[in-house]
C-alpha cells in the first residue's frame, strides 16, 4: 500500500521476521556443536579441544580439563550474547531488562 518494490518488502519487513526462528535454532545448535566437539572432531579427524578434553580426564590432568571446560563455557556465553543482540536488531519490540 506503501508503493514499495517487492524486494524492498521482503529485505526490510518480511526478513527479520523471518530470521527470528532460525536466529533462536542457530544458537541452540552451536551450543550442541560445542558440547559434542569431540564426537565431531573424531568424525572429521581433526585434533582440537574435545579431544584434548577427553585424553586430559583420561591422564587425570585436573588444570587442563578445568582449562578447557572453562573455554568451552566462555564460547557458549558468547553465541548466547550474539543470539540475544541479533534478537534485539531484528526485533525491537524484544526489550530485556
Amino acid at each position: 500500500s506503501k508503493g514499495l518494490q517487492e524486494r524492498v518488502v521482503i529485505l526490510r519487513h518480511a526478513l527479520k521476521n523471518a530470521l527470528l526462528p532460525v536466529v533462536t535454532l542457530l544458537g541452540l545448535q552451536i551450543g550442541m556443536l560445542l558440547s559434542n566437539t569431540e564426537v565431531v572432531e573424531t568424525i572429521f579427524a581433526v585434533p582440537g579441544l574435545g579431544r584434548g578434553l577427553v585424553s586430559d580426564i583420561v591422564n587425570r590432568d585436573f588444570p587442563l580439563v578445568q582449562m578447557a571446560v572453562l573455554t568451552i563455557r566462555v564460547w557458549f556465553m558468547i553465541v548466547n550474547l550474539a543470539v540475544d543482540v541479533l534478537y534485539g536488531w531484528l526485533d525491537p519490540r524484544i526489550r530485556y531488562q
